[in-house]
């Protein structure tokens, strides 16, 4: 171990040495390695096997609260009767290799196949990739909080969006009966705002047994093929939700090809449900548009009309955090149809920002209730980010914008 720790202070290679090590003191012995979460390799031979014990002095963590994991550490556990050590070598990160000792080859293998197993579904439901695959039990606590109905989208939209989930959920029969791979490929396509996210959590509701996998970015923090280990995991965890937000940024001159074949599914992409989105279309590669085998369906969310606004407004007004303190004062849906009449090119992001900034000023001057003097600030706000979003389209006026105390920049 100390040989593995000098070299990991010196050339970050941490694993290779210790591998070439137990190999030479243990020349008898069955080695096998894996790529496997840090924390769930511990919680599994707490679990699943017996006589599990430290055989390092000491403890050697890294992290904090719920994410604390070991650096570095070696231990024993009995498995099928069977004495098997385990050597996790120095590294930061909660996952990376671990090393399998054992005399007997086929039960390392056998242990070695459950711990991978084991390690490679979520603790919960969610999985977030940044640099390599992780728990993400924040993702879990707002999965379920998003359904069909918190959709303010065209009817004809949104029952076409439904359609495609539940159908690829629901068919699979008739997927392998017609010939077709059990796979489907969404991408979402509209301005920042319209609701490209929130589809993605109703679609999380709307299919609760499935895993639910986020790519922030694709970087890998130990060189290896990041949408290779993306693609992999999301095979194994199959059937599963695996979603790229904004991946126009993602794919780039030097990772395309690589992206468009995980895509076609070299691999096998069998109950792969995969929703991609941009807020930049112009800049989606063509080839990810052109081909069914990669996005079978594509919606554009573009910004709601007077209906969608109106029906978005009468929502932010009966459910949430506005509604308990709204007075008998407030004709609310009054309120809902003058801001859905005077926000033309609104998203919902923007119309949500007028009722909070208005909402908060009167927080500021210490009256809690809405009434109709909230009704009119809110029509402030909405005639303040039209100004807002009138600039923001002209680069030229931004110069001409005054300082001010307002949520987002926008004066009260």
């Amino acid at each position: 171990m100390q040989a593995a720790l000098q070299s990991e202070a010196n050339y970050g290679n941490s694993a290779s040495t210790l591998i070439a090590q137990v190999r030479k003191a243990l020349p008898k012995c069955s080695v096998t390695i894996i790529h496997a979460n840090r924390p769930q390799t511990l919680r599994f031979m707490e679990e699943r096997a017996t006589g599990f014990k430290s055989q390092l002095a000491g403890k050697f963590l890294q992290g904090e609260g719920e994410s604390i994991h070991p650096y570095l550490g070696w231990w024993s556990v009995t498995w099928q009767g069977d004495t098997i050590e385990l050597v996790v070598p120095p590294g930061f990160g909660s996952s990376g290799e671990v090393v399998c000792i054992a005399v007997d080859e086929n039960v390392v293998a056998s242990f070695a196949s459950a711990l991978s197993d084991y390690t490679t579904r979520p603790i919960g439901r969610s999985l977030r990739y940044s640099g390599g695959w992780d728990n993400a039990p924040d993702l879990d606590a707002e999965l379920g909080q998003v359904s069909w109905s918190d959709l303010i989208l065209p009817s004809d939209l949104l029952a076409s969006i439904q359609q495609t989930a539940l159908s690829f959920a629901e068919q699979r029969d008739a997927f392998i009966r017609l010939g077709f791979p059990w796979r489907r490929g969404v991408l979402l396509i509209g301005p920042p705002g319209t609701g490209k996210t929130m589809v993605c959590k109703a679609v999380a509701t709307a299919l609760p047994n499935f895993p639910f996998l986020y790519v922030r970015d694709v970087r890998d923090m130990a060189h290896q093929d990041a949408l290779g280990a993306i693609f992999s995991r999301a095979r194994r965890l199959a059937p599963c939700i695996l979603v790229f937000e904004d991946v126009d940024g993602f794919v780039t001159d030097y990772n395309r090809t690589a992206f468009l074949n995980e895509l076609d599914g070299f691999g096998d992409n069998e109950g792969l449900f995969v929703i991609a989105s941009s807020n930049h279309p112009g800049r989606i590669d063509e080839a990810l548009l052109k081909r069914p085998s990669r996005f079978d369906r594509v919606f554009h969310l573009g910004l709601p009309e007077e209906p969608e606004r109106r029906r978005y407004c009468e929502t932010l007004l009966s459910r949430g955090a506005l509604a308990p303190h709204i007075t008998p004062s407030l004709d609310a849906p009054k309120l809902a149809a003058d801001v859905a009449h005077r926000s033309a090119g609104f998203t919902p992001a923007y119309l949500k920002e007028a009722f909070l900034s208005a909402a908060l000023l009167r927080a500021q001057s210490g009256k809690a209730d809405l009434d109709s003097e909230f009704a009119a600030s809110v029509l402030t706000q909405i005639e303040q980010l039209r100004e807002h979003i009138a600039k923001m389209k002209t680069p030229d006026r931004l110069s001409t914008m005054e300082p001010t105390s307002g949520r987002m920049g926008f004066g009260a």
